[in-house]
């Protein structure tokens, strides 16, 4: 009887060894964060008629749209129905950071925020940008559960560029009107996060151009941090796809320094999702123009095959409404940070 009581202890202990040991090892402490970015789509008071399929300029308006929108209360009734569809969207998304573009300023991102913690977000932190875009209204946040720290409001800089290729009176300059950076605290490891939303591509060859030139300063901001050795995160809606110039530029695809990695190539998808590699859908095209860049520290950091990226359908509809929650499908990606 005392032999057996021997060898229960020693099985006892030896599970128990087994089991610290699994504890402490680097894979065990592995914990899946989720990073997004979500365009949520003119989710700004004085233009959310944009959402319902109305001309941005006011003056387009037919007489009965005008005599609509002029009633006490319908436009707060309208943005109030589109915050409870986007915050509906950002839970279905449930990224432990999440990029927000096409949000407003001020009391726009507290009524979402709000709506948002009130369907469970669980958000601790909330960060928002300087917006210099008078023309839209729009301006870009971040609402994350882990902590956040030494906001910069802007991405600072100014950038030239050529309207016209082979005019050089026509050289302009650009900085970037929606932007902001911030330091996010992983388990364990610091990563400064620049979140933009850069312009359009609806203007032709002078927006493209311009685009350029603000990716370029997004790269001159990060790339010092980056050749610091500090992890670098670059999220939000770069309004051009992959492999394209403004991509290849903000990556660094085009210098000699580090690039940053494409979580949107197929490698980083399921085999049976590769269809879904798209969050926006222009004239009948699937684009993906929301990205999540990642430097390659960040990525040699997580485990093998520890980053997983997806994009989410976020048609949320709130009662009867056919009101979707943006013309946009979220981007997120996972990683396994230990």
């Amino acid at each position: 009887m005392a032999g057996g009581n021997v060898v229960r202890r020693l099985a006892v202990c030896l599970l128990f060894a087994v089991v610290q040991a699994a504890v402490l090892t680097p894979a065990a402490w592995a914990e899946a964060v989720r990073i997004g970015t979500f365009n949520c789509e003119f989710l700004v008071f004085r233009k959310v008629h944009v959402k319902y399929g109305l001309p941005f300029d006011e003056r387009e308006w037919t007489d009965e749209q005008r005599q609509t929108w002029s009633q006490p209360g319908y436009r707060a009734a309208r943005f109030r129905e589109s915050v409870e569809a986007v915050a509906a969207a950002i839970r279905r998304v449930d990224a432990d950071v999440l990029v927000l573009t096409e949000v407003g300023r001020g009391r726009d991102v507290t009524a979402l925020w709000d709506e948002v913690q009130r369907l469970g977000g669980n958000y601790t932190h909330r960060v928002e940008g300087a917006t210099t875009d008078t023309f839209t209204g729009q301006n870009v946040a971040v609402f994350s559960r882990l902590p956040l720290s030494n906001l910069a409001s802007t991405i600072p800089g100014r950038e030239g560029y050529d309207a016209e290729l082979d005019d050089p009176e026509t050289e302009q300059e650009t900085g970037i009107s929606k932007g902001l950076s911030v330091t996010v605290q992983l388990p364990g490891h610091a990563v400064r996060l620049f979140a933009c939303h850069l312009t359009s591509e609806r203007g032709g060859h002078e927006q493209d151009a311009q685009r350029i030139a603000q990716a370029s300063i997004v790269r001159r901001n990060y790339l010092p941090l980056l050749n610091q050795g500090e992890h670098i995160i670059v999220a939000g809606d770069l309004n051009d796809h992959r492999g394209q110039p403004t991509l290849r530029r903000i990556r660094g695809k085009d210098d000699i320094w580090d690039d940053l990695v494409q979580t949107g190539l197929a490698q980083y998808f399921p085999r049976d999702k590769l269809d879904t590699r798209y969050t926006y859908t222009f004239q009948g095209e699937r684009q993906q123009i929301d990205h999540v860049l990642l430097s390659r520290s960040l990525v040699q950091l997580c485990r093998p095959g520890g980053v997983r990226a997806e994009t989410i359908e976020t048609d949320a509809r709130i009662g009867q409404t056919e009101l979707l929650a943006s013309d946009h499908r979220a981007f997120v990606v996972t990683l396994d940070v230990p």
